[in-house]
């Protein structure tokens, strides 16, 4: 086999000596560490990164610096920076006016989430349908709170999933994570590629109960039994949103989120040779047969790490 040269592409940025790529499906925003000699990089400044090796690179990497660090005598400098999605972390929303804070009234969940991270400058947005509609009694408020932590809560509530890709474009979509019908595997690791595996199943996050709050004195309950669990007992979770304002959406909050709890976890970690082109939220196919994880997975969680001693990928796969 032919050795691969490593390649690595950091704006504004030369003699790159480490990249150190990490991303959750629950994270707000990737992050991603650089150690570089030299850097022209500001606080604030938008960087992109690529990795990979000579003629078969990925970009991996949209986000904004948020720290550098310059160590000496063997001046190093450190660069720390996060995904797209920092953006809505970070802006607080609150109202130079306490009497007309922002407000909207008869609106999709969708677009609701789409109005609130365009204020903190993110309008390259894709969404699937909800049918959820806040506000069809009376306006809605949304002050002192971050954009992020809101819009969160919402899909949250609704079982769905908020996130922004590695290009930066933000994403509120009907993600579950983990396999659901029709998913389709988009790579294949085979045994062959694979240095360390592990799996483990549990009932941690298993929920059998799901109790909702909204406003008005609007409230709704569901709950299934579990084989995982002794007769009659529950795991019960609560969801409270004042912008709940109908006894249907509270009902089909329970309901998604029942639908999307009372499971397993079904989780596995594999370390491989350096792939750049896997993702967090993939659906790839995985072959050991020694630990017993040849399925179907979903990418929970990603981890690059390039430097000088190579490049390894480490995978958190669900299912």
């Amino acid at each position: 086999m032919a050795l691969k040269t490593l390649y690595s592409s950091v704006t504004n940025t030369t003699n790159v000596m480490s990249i150190r790529f990490s991303e959750a499906y629950n994270d707000s925003a990737p992050l991603v560490i650089i150690e570089a000699l030299n850097t022209s990089l500001s606080l604030g400044d938008s960087i992109d990164v690529s990795i990979g090796y000579v003629g078969d690179y990925t970009h991996i990497f949209t986000g904004y610096v948020k720290e550098i660090n310059t160590t000496t005598p063997e001046t190093k400098i450190r660069i720390s920076a996060y995904g797209a999605m920092i953006r809505a972390v970070d802006f607080f929303i609150a109202s130079s006016d306490p009497n007309n804070p922002f407000s909207r009234e008869n609106i999709s969940a969708e677009s609701l989430v789409r109005d609130l991270v365009a204020l903190a400058g993110l309008t390259n947005f894709g969404y699937d349908a909800t049918s959820f509609t806040f506000a069809t009694t009376a306006p809605m408020e949304v002050n002192l709170v971050a954009a992020y932590d809101f819009c969160n809560s919402i899909a949250n509530t609704l079982a769905w999933h908020l996130y922004a890709d590695k290009a930066g474009k933000v994403w509120f979509v009907d993600r579950k994570p983990y396999i659901v019908p029709g998913d389709t595997p988009t790579a294949t690791i085979t045994v062959n590629e694979i240095t360390q595996a592990s799996n483990s199943i549990s009932e941690r996050d298993l929920r059998n109960r799901i109790v909702v709050y909204g406003g008005n004195d609007i409230y709704a309950d569901a709950s299934a039994s579990s084989p995982y669990l002794p007769a009659g007992f529950y795991k019960t979770v609560v969801a409270s949103a004042y912008w709940i304002d109908s006894q249907s959406m509270a009902q089909k909050a329970a309901d998604y989120n029942l639908a999307a709890l009372n499971r397993l976890t079904e989780e596995a970690t594999i370390t491989i040779l350096g792939d750049a082109s896997l993702s967090t939220r993939d659906i790839i196919t995985v072959i050991e047969t020694h630990t017993g994880i040849s399925s179907d997975w979903i990418i929970y969680g990603t981890e690059h790490v390039f430097g000088k001693s190579g490049f390894l990928t480490t995978l958190t796969l669900r299912k």
